[in-house]
């Protein structure tokens, strides 16, 4: 078995711990939700989770999006987005270079001091570090991760930590210690069933029993790690579920199974670039060839030279590729395999100068090895250590515990005498703002009946009185009255009616207005039958010209019945106010502009003051006499379909009222 090649199972079961979905199925789920969202952080988010799933599957894919992740954070100052892209890019990469984008990401988790963040990229430093034999910062990394973990309360990730210490001690060849923590971590992904996690922990189980030699039940577990990640196409995963079966497979001398196994590895782990997975199965190849292909009556490994040459490719190609991952153990196993069959092929130069390679490499790993069993008793002492800290902190938990809770109690009986007191002072304060309104909305009714009384003075005695004197002057002395005078009486009286008629309306609308349930009813109408029925309603005005000016056919989003009666409204004010004006003219007109829609209404009269107008801007200016009540009436209508009116007028130069609508 080779480090390598479980190590790759760690490094990419880190990214999946709380994966929902598996495979396939969860990277379609991403995808959708990527292509049916705008909001640049859910995207980032979103693009970091599929850059997880690819690395199993299509590592360059998964580092082109924690590129792109990486991208639009940096435009959007998503410290939490930029630590996660950068650590996908770190489980993206098999090299050594993949610690560089980890140290990039856990820079930006400090400084959000996000616990999930930190304590998963913990995870992943730790396992950089235990691929390179160095335990000490395996360990202290997985012990921080383990340490955030448990405070956040997250299972899975104590599970994968549990794996990662695990297999630092089958590394080791404590087996048992190793067993144990795989054990763990298989306990409680039953608590969550995480089929990625039961997969990894089951592939682990499967080394452990094929180093000790126990090749049958460590084919068991291998399979069973096999079909979930067939099933979930976890393609990463299957490559190395199928090289540790055909490593199993030639442990039993089953040479067919194990080279169908570990061509099909090869194959994936080379469509992937997973590099330590393509050395393995290289050399597992090799030394299949060189027993499978063995030919005892000679004493010869192999039965052709074309079938050494084939092995010699394979372990040189594989050099390249632990070269690449800097992985020594695995090098110094090329070096040795290479120079075991030089020297069967009888070339005793190249067999030296590999054996030499072989020698400097396992000096290394011979002083590498010594020191990490040493330092194996201290982590061990550490982790005892560690357990007995837990069972302590959960003593005094349990004790706090107690106390906090008679401190909660106490803290519950003066909270609810404070807030008795505070609902007492509060529902006094209530009282006394309900009396208050129940004041301002008196002395306004008193305010309202004021105006109408006004109203009904002014603007209707006077009407009704040219009416009433009228009718009597026609029914007592009807002979004061040629014909001159009765037509024009009759045109007085007329007008008179037209007028009473037009006043009782605004009032009737007014007094709708001041309704709370009389609301606008907004549809779609066009300014084109606004301005047709305006031309039909006044018809009658022969001296006044009145055009209407729509060139660009508008449609309006309003209350139909509001606006007409602002535009009739101030359609009749401008025919007054050109009573006696030569030339009389008024234009409608109405434009859009920048996306805002205009209408305006233009007379050539008299024109005016601003202070004329006060009543249509000023909500504080009092209905009456003076004011009148159109100006009122559009004013309150206006407000109530969100139209701002713009007054522009100067004496002598006519008006112009421009009615901007949203």
């Amino acid at each position: 078995m080779k480090k390598a090649f479980l190590f790759l199972v760690f490094c990419l079961f880190s990214t999946a711990l709380s994966a929902q979905k598996q495979g396939q199925m969860l990277i379609d789920s991403l995808e959708t939700a990527l292509k049916n969202t705008k909001d640049k952080k859910t995207i980032v988010i979103i693009k970091n989770k599929l850059s997880q799933e690819y690395s199993r599957v299509d590592p360059e894919k998964g580092k082109q999006l924690a590129k792109s992740a990486i991208e639009m954070a940096e435009t959007i100052d998503f410290k939490n987005g930029l630590a996660e892209g950068y650590r996908c890019l770190g489980i993206n990469t098999t090299d050594s270079t993949a610690i560089n984008f980890y140290r990039k990401g856990l820079a930006f988790a400090k400084e959000t001091k996000d616990k999930q963040v930190l304590s998963v990229l913990y995870r992943n430093i730790a396992v950089y570090y235990i691929y390179r034999n160095d335990y000490k910062n395996g360990l202290d990394y997985s012990f921080k991760s383990l340490k955030l973990s448990e405070e956040l309360g997250k299972n899975e990730e104590i599970a994968g930590t549990y794996i990662n210490i695990g297999f630092i001690y089958n590394d080791l060849k404590d087996r048992k210690k190793a067993l144990e923590y795989f054990k763990k971590a298989l306990d409680i992904n039953k608590k969550f069933n995480n089929p990625t996690m039961k997969a990894v922990i089951l592939e682990n189980i499967g080394v452990l029993y094929n180093n000790e030699g126990k090749n049958e039940l460590a084919v068991s577990y291998l399979n069973q790690a096999l079909e979930i990640n067939r099933k979930n196409n976890n393609l990463n995963f299957v490559a190395t579920n199928l090289g540790t079966l055909g490593s199993a497979y030639l442990e039993l001398k089953k040479y067919d199974l194990a080279e169908s196994h570990i061509k099909e590895a090869l194959k994936i782990s080379k469509e992937l670039k997973i590099r330590r997975v393509m050395s393995y199965n290289l050399q597992n190849l090799s030394m299949i060839y060189m027993d499978k292909y063995a030919d005892p009556k000679n004493n010869s490994f192999y039965k052709s030279r074309p079938v050494a040459d084939t092995s010699l490719l394979m372990l040189k190609e594989a050099v390249i590729y632990d070269q690449e991952s800097n992985d020594i153990k695995s090098l110094s196993t090329d070096f040795k395999q290479i120079a075991s069959l030089y020297e069967e092929l009888g070339d005793s130069k190249n067999a030296l100068l590999y054996f030499k390679k072989f020698n400097t490499y396992k000096d290394s790993i011979y002083q590498t090895d010594t020191k990490e069993t040493v330092k194996n008793l201290e982590d061990q002492r550490t982790i005892e250590l560690k357990n007995k800290e837990i069972q302590f902190n959960k003593l005094k938990i349990e004790s706090k515990e107690k106390q906090k809770w008679y401190f909660i109690l106490g803290l519950i009986l003066l909270g609810i005498i404070g807030i008795l007191l505070f609902y007492q002072s509060r529902n006094r304060k209530r009282s006394n703002e309900k009396l208050q309104q129940l004041n301002n909305e008196l002395d306004l009714a008193n305010k309202t009946k004021s105006r109408f009384f006004s109203i009904l003075n002014h603007d209707l005695r006077s009407p009704v009185s040219s009416l009433i004197h009228f009718l009597h002057l026609q029914k007592e002395s009807p002979e004061l009255l040629d014909a001159e005078s009765k037509k024009r009486m009759e045109d007085k009286t007329i007008n008179s009616a037209e007028n009473l008629l037009n006043s009782m309306e605004d009032l009737l609308l007014w007094s709708k207005g001041q309704m709370e349930n009389f609301k606008p009813q907004p549809k779609t109408i066009s300014v084109g039958s606004l301005f047709e029925d305006t031309r039909k309603h006044f018809s009658g005005q022969e001296k006044i010209d009145i055009l209407f000016e729509d060139p660009q056919g508008l449609v309006l989003n309003t209350d139909e019945n509001y606006l007409k009666t602002i535009i009739r409204n101030l359609t009749g004010n401008a025919i007054k106010a050109l009573e006696k004006t030569n030339n009389a003219k008024i234009i409608w007109k109405a434009w859009q502009e920048n996306g805002i829609k205009h209408l305006s209404i233009t007379d050539n009269g008299p024109g005016g003051t601003q202070e004329q107008f006060k009543a249509l801007y000023d909500d504080k200016e009092v209905v009456g006499i003076k004011t009148g009540l159109g100006l009122h009436l559009i004013r309150d209508l206006a407000k109530a379909i969100d139209c701002k009116i713009d007054i522009q007028t100067q004496p002598n130069q006519g008006t112009a009222f421009i009615l901007t609508l949203k």
